[in-house]
């Protein structure tokens, strides 16, 4: 019986940590040309790469695949912020209000309606860089976002009256840890990456 207890809490131990890390770890990083010439669909003529579509990946979790989508607000005067997520559970009916993105004047731009300034590209200001991931010497489809060799990302899930239930990314780097308990996750973070695709 004492064998039986010990290898259920070693299971249970192994897929613990399992779900702590998800995204896989014998991924190579490798840098793909800065500005757009690196994304999907890349028009030499026009400098412009897109359509593109920006998915969750690798996150062992229901959310692989699941698409990003705006969080933003328009403040009486003009000012606005925003932030784009992913949503805690996927409208399969909402095809239509799929957010298109590209790569316009070196940055990647997500196409938004933003009701009185109308239907424009907004810049995505801290967008990362595009890199490819190699595993056991083959190159994975799609490219995947991060910035200094690192593609990881923490999915950290929000949820507010005014916005609904989402994750927020935040790149998991050196010195990314949580600070109040030195911690490499949030409590219920998991891991992932950004990948885009072609539209």
């Amino acid at each position: 019986m004492a064998r039986i207890r010990d290898f259920l809490a070693k299971t249970i131990m192994v897929f613990s940590l399992a779900g702590l890390i998800s995204a896989a770890s014998n991924v190579t990083v490798v840098p793909l040309p800065s500005g757009c010439a690196g994304y999907p669909n890349y028009d030499n003529a026009t400098g412009i790469a897109g359509p593109l579509r920006l998915l969750a990946d690798s996150t062992g979790r229901e959310q692989d695949g699941f698409k990003f989508i705006p969080k933003f607000a328009i403040a009486v005067g003009g000012g606005s912020w925003g932030f784009m997520v992913i949503p805690a559970t996927e409208n399969k009916t909402a095809e239509a209000n799929e957010v298109v993105f590209r790569c316009g004047n070196d940055t990647l731009q997500a196409q938004l309606d933003l009701g009185y300034a109308g239907t424009r590209w907004q810049p995505l200001i801290a967008a990362g860089t595009p890199d490819s991931h190699v595993v056991e010497g083959v190159t994975q489809p799609g490219v995947f976002l991060g910035a200094v060799n690192v593609t990881t990302w923490g999915f950290n899930y929000q949820n507010f009256t005014e916005t609904g239930e989402y994750y927020f990314l935040r790149l998991l780097g050196p010195n990314s840890q949580n600070r109040a308990t030195g911690k490499p996750l949030n409590p219920g973070e998991f891991t992932g990456y950004i990948k885009i695709t072609g539209l």
